[in-house]
């Protein structure tokens, strides 16, 4: 199994990282590879599918929301392959310890760097 791990603390409440994290609108803002997602169904829950576009290339993927404890976490499977990704919101004194944890059974490309979780920290602080 290929695996990602990142963490980050930001300066906010669980509540509000959840929620920022979930909402697909706001996903192109952190996530640069990200062109646009959309919820197939709103609201959101265990079940829901969703699928997002890349920038670099005019493809659909589509994912299942496979895991959903708000507003602690949310886990998301690609249905065309073995690639998962999951959200975790841990309350930190006044924060929140946001970790993005994405793994495959087989090849793991393009994964999340540290610069989207900095960029999800700003976005979200300066609410």
């Amino acid at each position: 199994m290929k695996e990602n791990k990142l963490t980050i603390f930001i300066n906010k409440p669980v509540k509000e990282v959840f929620e920022y994290s979930l909402e697909s609108d706001n996903v192109p803002k952190w996530i640069d590879s990200i062109k646009k997602e959309i919820p197939i169904e709103r609201p959101v829950k265990l079940g829901t599918k969703l699928k997002n576009i890349g920038v670099n290339n005019n493809i659909w993927n589509e994912y299942e929301m496979i895991d959903f404890q708000p507003p602690k976490t949310f886990t998301l499977k690609r249905l065309n392959g073995d690639y998962f990704v999951k959200y975790t919101c841990t309350e930190k004194g006044d924060g929140t310890e946001f970790e993005y944890f994405e793994w495959a059974e087989n090849e793991l490309d393009g994964l999340m760097e540290m610069e989207a979780l900095e960029k999800l920290k700003k976005l979200i602080e300066e609410q």
